[in-house]
């Protein structure tokens, strides 16, 4: 009977020391999207560095609910991390709306030095403070321009024309401020909006309409590259917690790693995509002199300031500056 009872105890003994963390990660990219599938990449990294200590659960493609939810589930502890939208947190902390201000960034290697340096420098302990831990940026895209009705070249193209954007605030500025009337729908709802004719066209990254196939409705598009969107890798700062030191270097490390390969595997698939989308799918591709477009922006521009703040806009423009705008 002794010799059963130090056998339970042994065994439970065992389990115990070694019982795994599981963290549920939920997003709103599709399994085929880079961002998809760096954090199938993640998972995997982490489970075997972590010799299975840490177990990563993933909910992509709106799974948990809508972007918004996830990243309130997160805060409440329900789910342990998310990879939310620059958007989605700009409803909890409202100056980070100022990384999506119109014409911000000039080109991906910009976008990097401001995101993974001083913004994120400025935008962690802020996080910290909402009960979330910063680890990296995934990417989204620079967003482009899309419309079922004619090639729009010049703002005054879009004049009448409804432009689905996500409930974010300076993506809704940008559409206004250019003439076109900004209609939000969910990204879950965004494919059959198309298809319905709800609205006349839309605004997201070149990986994204091609993903979601919104060439069968889209027949033109315009490359502005108007506004950088990532997707910021948060953890519930409890459930972070509840990694050892080592644990956290590890997940902090494949976050990053993981980062660099939705980045290079999105910016690598755009030439490709868009050689496709004109030469197969047969999409009317503009590439618009932008100035007009940032001579547009002035209204936007200060929706953006008077929403942040005018403190918070001038150390965003200064970083933008510095970092050779």
């Amino acid at each position: 009977m002794k010799k059963l009872a130090l056998a339970i105890l042994m065994a439970l003994g065992a389990t115990g020391a070694h019982a795994a963390v599981e963290l549920k990660l939920g997003h709103f990219a599709s399994d085929t999207h880079p961002c998809g599938i760096a954090a199938k990449e993640f998972k995997a990294n982490v489970e075997k560095r972590t010799n299975g200590e840490v177990k990563i659960s993933l909910f992509g493609n709106n799974a948990l609910g809508s972007p918004p939810e996830v990243l309130e589930q997160v805060m409440l502890g329900a789910v342990n991390m998310s990879l939310s939208g620059q958007d989605q947190i700009a409803k909890h902390l409202p100056f980070y709306d100022v990384i999506s201000t119109p014409f911000a960034f000039k080109d991906y290697a910009m976008a990097d030095r401001i995101i993974d340096g001083e913004f994120k420098a400025w935008a962690a302990p802020e996080l910290l403070k909402k009960g979330l831990v910063h680890i990296s940026d995934w990417e989204w895209g620079f967003r482009q321009l899309t419309n079922s009705k004619k090639p729009v070249i010049v703002p005054a193209d879009l004049k009448g024309m409804k432009i689905r954007t996500p409930p974010a605030f300076a993506y809704q500025a940008f559409v206004e401020a250019a003439g076109g009337n900004a209609v939000t729908i969910a990204f879950a709802e965004l494919v059959m909006a198309m298809k319905q004719g709800v609205v006349d066209g839309q605004e997201n990254p070149v990986g994204t309409i091609y993903d979601l196939k919104l060439y069968e409705t889209q027949k033109y598009m315009s490359i502005l590259n108007y506004t950088y969107s990532s997707m910021v890798h948060v953890v519930n700062k409890k459930s972070w917690d509840k990694l050892t030191p080592e644990q956290q270097k590890i997940v902090a490390e494949e976050s990053a790693a993981a980062a660099r390969l939705a980045r290079k595997t999105l910016r690598d698939n755009e030439a490709m995509q868009l050689k496709d989308l004109e030469t197969t799918k047969g999409i009317v591709i503009a590439r618009p002199d932008l100035g007009p477009w940032k001579a547009a922006m002035g209204p936007a521009w200060d929706k953006v300031k008077a929403r942040v703040g005018a403190d918070n806009f001038k150390r965003f423009m200064d970083i933008v500056e510095k970092s050779g705008k």
